[in-house]
């Protein structure tokens, strides 16, 4: 079964038990996949009325276009584009302006292939993003755009932050393109004001612990690394920031709202440094807004660590045996006397441990070259919005299930589903005063603090899993592919030190995967390529429609079982007394235990 935005946001979530109907019906309607018989002429990709015209070859990126894609997200709907003529004179702020495209079922069948419309939808690797025929047809619609309205990027610079450029339908003939702009004016009517900032966290934030505030129009952008991450070089020539002029810097902020990102900046303001935790901002950034003319806060910057986050040189140095176990454990024990900085000076939890989340850096700056025996680990992310199914701890695990079903119950009404939601909602700790970022990371925040280390304590011990057998994630993922895949999946050992499969074993004590089924669990949904297929069945018969619907069963069987874990969950000791992880170390344990590791590898 081929992949597809709504395909994949619909099978990774446990909200699918009241979609899968809705989604089946849907895919039956249209022809998708693999097919039994040859293509129809008029619809192959073969014949030349159905080729873009002007789309570079396949393979290659926009050399020639004066666009350039960076990356994407929410599975390749939305792209991050910049104009070259902007970047290149003047310097373009980071205004982040994102081109948004159709879900890939909505691609004319005949477009698929050559837009690369399935095989790119589980991409994490920007070059190979840029590459996809899909990246290189908004580079040439945008292209075609500017020649045809010359005072385009001229508004551009002037539109909102967050505005949207939108395609509402890919059609083969450029000329025939729909392309809108939808300028984002009630994103900056949100920013809040400096002056107005100082004040709600005057009690917390002493006014000289503030860094200087420059405004956005005081950036170039030069690359966008991620929707929320844009690296930018500082024009600060005068003035608050002065120091830095010339500097290259990450500008962090978001589309979606300003709530996030002042979470992270509170965090770390707050919290006293540490070596292996993100420097305070070294300046606020603002933006006078297009309507009553507030300069609201927008983002922040922190320095910009070249190297990169273990999630892709771990499984490349370590398949050609260029990390040794001593340098895997150091980063270990960085990480962890990270996270006890965070829960006993920072008075909180980290809840987004995984290889993305951790830089390298080094102690005595940033370091251009990858030599990696003289960089530490340093631990980034501190907007607590939750980590990815597989990597949460039971007492997470399941209540996250159960709030994604609450947000999805208008959809459709299942006895069984809204009684299990009903009793979590009665059970769980009150939500009165939360705020929006406590909401949406329910689960987290409601556990208590002896809780909430447990949990960290959970998250390490798969951080240690991944770090010494090499890989980006504890399994391979339905819904990201990386430039190195896991070959092997938590909690299967392949070079893991005898010491440290203790220490992670003690870790995930109360993992799923450790315990013995009581009967068969019913496979799940995987990824090979672009494909979806049950789970053992990787050589199902070619019929598209069969396919899809086996995909789909599985997809509702394995979600099924899940819930009824969670069922079984809600029912235990545990969640009545609201205690979890008994039988996990603390993390004073993990760092005590990682010591007499190191002490053990060395003898």
């Amino acid at each position: 079964m081929e992949m597809g935005h709504e395909v994949i946001n619909a099978l990774w979530r446990p909200s699918f038990v009241f979609k899968h109907e809705d989604l089946r019906g849907r895919l039956t309607r249209r022809k998708g996949g693999a097919v039994t018989t040859a293509e129809p002429w008029d619809s192959s990709p073969l014949n030349p009325k159905n080729r873009v015209n002007a789309l570079p070859p396949a393979g290659r990126t926009c050399q020639a276009s004066r666009w350039r894609v960076d990356g994407a997200a929410s599975f390749k709907t939305r792209f991050f584009a910049l104009p070259l003529d902007l970047l290149e004179s003047n310097g373009l702020p980071p205004l982040r302006i994102d081109v948004f495209v159709p879900d890939q079922d909505e691609y004319p069948p005949a477009l698929r292939q050559t837009l690369d419309a399935a095989s790119g939808v589980a991409l994490q690797h920007p070059p190979a993003t840029a590459a996809l025929g899909i990246s290189r047809y908004i580079c040439q619609a945008l292209d075609r755009h500017c020649s045809q309205d010359t005072g385009f990027l001229q508004r551009y610079r002037r539109l909102p932050f967050g505005s949207r450029i939108v395609i509402d339908a890919i059609v083969s003939n450029l000329a025939d393109i729909d392309l809108v702009v939808e300028p984002n004016y009630q994103l900056e009517s949100k920013a809040t004001s400096l002056p107005a900032l100082k004040q709600l966290w005057a009690s917390q934030v002493a006014d000289h612990d503030w860094p200087p505030d420059i405004d956005i129009a005081s950036l170039s952008a030069f690359r966008q690394l991620h929707d929320t991450v844009t690296l930018v070089r500082c024009n600060v020539s005068a003035g608050r920031g002065r120091e830095l002029h010339g500097q290259t810097a990450i500008f962090k902020s978001g589309t979606d709202g300003f709530d996030h990102v002042l979470h992270e900046l509170k965090f770390l303001l707050t919290t006293p440094s540490h070596p292996h935790i993100m420097p305070r901002p070294i300046a606020v950034v603002t933006k006078k807004c297009g309507f009553g003319g507030k300069q609201g806060v927008f983002g922040f910057l922190v320095p910009y660590l070249p190297a990169g986050s273990l999630r892709d040189l771990l499984p490349a140095r370590d398949r050609c045996g260029a990390l040794g176990d001593s340098l895997k454990l150091r980063w270990c024990e960085q990480v962890a006397s990270a996270l006890m900085h965070v829960k006993e000076k920072g008075g909180t939890f980290y809840s987004d441990l995984r290889p993305d989340n951790v830089l390298l850096g080094s102690l005595g700056g940033l370091l251009s070259e990858p030599a990696e025996s003289g960089m530490v680990a340093v631990l980034c992310d501190f907007e607590q919005r939750g980590n990815w199914h597989e990597w949460c701890p039971p007492e997470i695990l399941y209540p996250q299930y159960l709030e994604n079903l609450r947000s999805h119950r208008h959809r459709t009404t299942n006895k069984d589903w809204d009684e299990l939601v009903a009793s979590y909602t009665r059970q769980r700790p009150p939500t009165a005063g939360e705020t929006y970022v406590q909401s949406k990371n329910r689960p987290w925040f409601s556990l208590s603090r002896e809780s909430q280390e447990k949990a960290m304590a959970y998250c390490l011990g798969l951080f240690i899993y991944c770090v010494f057998e090499g890989i980006s994630t504890v399994c391979p993922s339905m819904a990201y592919a990386y430039p190195l895949e896991p070959e092997i999946s938590f909690p299967r050992f392949r070079q893991t030190p005898a010491c440290i499969r203790d220490i992670i074993k003690a870790c995930t004590a109360d993992a799923p995967q450790w315990q013995e089924p009581t009967e068969p669990r019913p496979g799940r949904v995987i990824r090979a390529g672009s494909l979806l297929y049950p789970e053992g069945h990787m050589h199902m018969s070619p019929d598209a429609q069969q396919i899809a619907d086996s995909v789909l069963g599985t997809a509702q069987e394995w979600w099924k079982s899940e819930l009824e874990q969670a069922r079984i969950f809600l029912n235990g000791p545990e969640w009545q007394n609201q205690q979890f992880g008994a039988q996990r170390p603390s993390l004073g344990e993990v760092m005590s235990s990682l010591g007499l590791a190191r002490d053990e590898m060395a003898s």
